[in-house]
């Protein structure tokens, strides 16, 4: 990795150093429903951050940080071939301490950027097992995500939904499916992604429109 001039190796970057703690459970809930729960922390020192971005990026050892959150998510089968799978990701990561990027201080409490706080997934599916059909509604959220370590701006949250059907047949020893998918079905503009502590200010990336994908696989088994 480059210096702060570019001219040569940054011998000045340490390794972070981080503690990490989690503790979860799995339940069968009766003979319908699977129920995963967990709760972690990560404390971290020199956390590797982006100090200058352009041309060539420079990295540099920020002070401490700290991620906790909580991860949930429930699998279930309903009657008439119907399912249901839902799972929700709660993250609190922040600065806990301050440093100095490019000239501009960091407060401690400022959210690490391109974290998301909130993120939920959720589908409902449905299966024909004799003629090897399933289909699926999916739909995703995202919370706001801050762009940069000052917080000076973010990208809003976001919700989007997908469907995805597949086919499949067998043949002796092969198996064929079809599978089609659209992504981003209602046509919603979002920003899908952010260019963290981008030196230009161009933090913001748009998502595409609503996309498809159509594919065919083959499995021949020995």
């Amino acid at each position: 990795y480059s210096d702060v001039n570019g001219s040569g190796p940054n011998l000045g970057l340490k390794p972070s150093t981080s503690d990490n703690y989690e503790i979860g459970a799995k339940a069968f809930v009766g003979d319908v429903a699977r129920v995963n729960a967990a709760v972690f922390r990560t404390d971290t020192e020199g956390e590797l951050v982006t100090s200058q971005s352009g041309t060539y990026a420079v990295y540099s050892n920020a002070g401490k940080t700290k991620r906790q959150g909580l991860e949930l998510s429930a699998d279930v089968n309903l009657p008439y071939n119907f399912g249901l799978y839902g799972a929700y990701t709660y993250l609190d990561a922040k600065f806990t301490s301050d440093y100095l990027s490019s000239g501009n201080t960091v407060r401690t409490g400022n959210k690490i950027p391109g974290t998301y706080r909130s993120q939920v997934y959720g589908e409902v599916t449905w299966k024909a097992p004799s003629v090897g059909f399933s289909t699926a509604l999916e739909a995703r959220y995202n919370s706001k995500v801050f762009v940069d370590d000052v917080n000076s701006d973010s990208a809003p949250s976001y919700t989007v939904f997908n469907v995805r059907a597949v086919l499949q047949q067998e043949l002796q020893k092969w198996r064929f499916s079809e599978y089609v998918r659209v992504e981003n079905l209602f046509d919603k503009d979002y920003i899908g992604s952010v260019r963290v502590n981008d030196s230009n200010s161009r933090f913001f990336e748009a998502a595409p429109g609503r996309n498809y994908l159509m594919g065919v696989n083959v499995t021949y088994r020995f």
